[in-house]
């Protein structure tokens, strides 16, 4: 995934667009930390929000969005950190597609200042062909913060708006 990431950001740079963190201010006001159910959708991807961000007005990233995030991933057995940018202390942006289904499907629910944690089988993740760390068919659990997302040709939307 690190490849992926670092492959999606080195891409945008290449391009010369206005990148999404350049508009981001760090930290990123939340709003007070929410205690809701987790909810598993059709795809058996499941979210709990653990964060809502200040303004419920802000829109969604669709999956043509660049987005930019805190993040940090798990194996769901055992609880493995494979990757954090959280302890880089660094957000990544990177374009929706360049990621597994699981983990953009959840971004596609967030909002900029919302956190959730993401839960997803291995056919949502790296399904039967694993990578590096990942081991075949593995559930994983991605804390994620997303702090804003910019969609083509348009604006960012960031958490400050």
């Amino acid at each position: 995934m690190r490849f992926l990431l670092a492959a999606a950001a080195l891409a945008l740079a290449a391009c010369g667009s206005q990148s999404v963190m350049d508009s981001v201010p760090e930290p990123p006001p939340i709003n007070r930390g929410v205690e809701e159910q987790p909810q598993t959708l059709p795809s058996g991807l499941q979210l709990q929000f653990t964060r809502r961000g200040i303004n419920e007005e802000l829109g969604r990233p669709t999956m043509d969005a660049t987005v930019l995030v805190h993040y940090e991933g798990s194996l769901v057995d055992g609880g493995e950190v494979f990757d954090s940018s959280f302890a880089r202390g660094e957000p990544v942006d990177f374009p929706m597609a360049a990621v597994v289904r699981g983990f953009s499907e959840a971004i596609s629910h967030m909002r900029p200042g919302d956190e959730v944690i993401a839960t997803f089988p291995g056919s949502l993740g790296y399904g039967a062909r694993g990578s590096g760390p990942i081991p075949p068919n593995a559930a994983l659990r991605f804390r994620i913060l997303l702090l804003a997302y910019q969609e083509p040709g348009q604006e960012p939307v960031a958490v400050a708006q």
